[in-house]
């Protein structure tokens, strides 16, 4: 081979080493991109991003959420300081990592909490308004607040009365609901209310105020507040005689219960006593009366009173109520029918029930005569102040020839014997 030949043989074969060289260098170089790509997509996919987190509204979320397995540097690119978590809502966010990375994800905030709250246990009577719902439950709370409360199944029968639980329903703006079941006692009242306090056959003096509502009261088994109604329409305080007064207690549940008095007007000396200085000496005189421990006492000590202090002259004369009552206290003497006036001023300004009775028709003598009719220990009895006759607390049957009277003309009398008085007579002082 010539020496030219092998030179050009010997260049050729030095150029293509060359190529080889740069080829296995540019592989190499290849091999290491790739090696490196190859790393790095490997480090990616041990940490992969979560594109879709969903939280409760109320809750918080971090970088971590989006991350099962979180990159020293992740981060938000997208700014999420303006998040309201307590607001239901979908975000569309933006993660980044390692430096080469970013990812786009969504955040979701939803309210799948029901609301809470407690029952109010409920008592009324069948005849009361059904409760509003609103007053059935308590602490209702909701993040988002209360948009609806009602009665499930609507308003039940609660007419025959018994126990019932009632299931309301609480939804909040987005449509979580939580179902509170309301206990409620229904009453069914059938008993009537009682009146207590009523007092029949009372005596009144002509002319006095009369409260029918005094000392009565009405008690229900339910009803804290009956109604009581009184009729007293044909009551008239300035007539003397007998009238009936109605009473009608009504509880809430319509059960009524009714009852009827009788009271009796008696005629006061009121109209006859002209001059007020007659009461006067009458009021200072019983200051120095025992009242004792009933009426029946008080009268008997105004009848000792009477007997002991005003002395019996029997003349002829009959002066007016008036004039014998002023007479009697001021001088100390006088008739039976003086002693009779001086007996019922007293009995009237203690508020005794008394009547003037005169006798007629007399067996014995045709003279006039005057002794009293009291009404104490629910009855009327006969009592003479007077010497001749002297006696306190009888009834018809006691009573002898010189006190025969018009029976007709005066109130019924008590027909059993007195027993608290039995026997009394006045002793006098003179």
């Amino acid at each position: 081979m010539k020496k030219a030949d092998r030179e050009k043989k010997k260049r050729v074969v030095s150029k293509t080493f060359r190529i080889v060289r740069i080829c296995i260098a540019v592989l190499f170089c290849l091999v290491a991109i790739a090696a490196a790509a190859f790393v790095a997509v490997g480090d990616f996919y041990t940490k992969p991003v979560i594109t879709d987190v969903t939280i409760e509204a109320g809750s918080t979320f971090s970088i971590a959420d989006f991350f099962e397995n979180m990159p020293e540097d992740a981060r938000f690119v997208t700014d999420v300081s303006g998040i309201d978590t307590k607001i239901p809502a979908v975000y569309g966010l933006k993660v980044a990592f390692d430096k080469y990375f970013d990812k786009d994800v969504r955040l979701t905030i939803q309210d799948t909490t029901a609301p809470t709250g407690e029952a109010v246990k409920q008592e009324f009577f069948t005849v009361d308004p059904f409760p509003e719902v609103d007053k059935c439950v308590k602490d209702l709370y909701d993040l988002n607040g209360i948009a609806e409360v009602k009665f499930r199944d609507g308003i039940p029968d609660v007419s025959a009365g018994g126990d019932f639980m009632v299931p309301v329903v609480v939804t909040d703006p987005y449509q979580n609901s939580t179902v509170i079941e309301v206990p409620m006692h229904v009453t069914k009242d059938s008993e009537p209310p009682i009146i207590d306090g009523l007092k029949n056959n009372l005596m009144v003096r002509s002319g006095d105020d009369v409260d029918f509502r005094d000392g009565i009261t009405v008690t229900d088994n339910y009803d804290p507040e009956p109604v009581l109604n009184i009729d007293a329409s044909k009551f008239n305080p300035n007539k003397p005689g007998k009238y009936k007064v109605h009473y009608k207690a009504t509880d809430r549940s319509g059960n009524v219960t009714e009852a009827e008095i009788q009271l009796e007007v008696w005629q006061s000396s009121a109209a006859d006593v002209k001059s007020k200085d007659v009461y006067k000496t009458a009021d200072k005189i019983l200051k120095g009366i025992k009242k004792g421990k009933n009426d029946a006492e008080y009268a008997k000590n105004i009848y000792k009173w009477v007997c002991h202090n005003i002395v019996y002259l029997g003349r002829a004369g009959h002066p007016t109520f008036d004039k014998a009552a002023s007479d009697g206290f001021k001088n100390r003497k006088g008739n039976c029918w003086v002693m009779t006036c001086c007996y019922k001023v007293l009995l009237d300004r203690a508020n005794i029930p008394n009547l003037i009775v005169s006798r007629a028709n007399s067996k014995v003598t045709r003279s006039n005569h005057y002794w009293n009719l009291i009404f104490v220990d629910k009855g009327w009895y006969h009592c003479d102040c007077t010497p001749l006759y002297p006696f306190f607390m009888k009834i018809d049957s006691q009573l002898d020839d010189f006190h025969t009277f018009e029976s007709k003309l005066y109130p019924k009398r008590a027909t059993k014997k007195a027993k608290s008085t039995k026997g009394y007579y006045a002793k006098r002082a003179y």
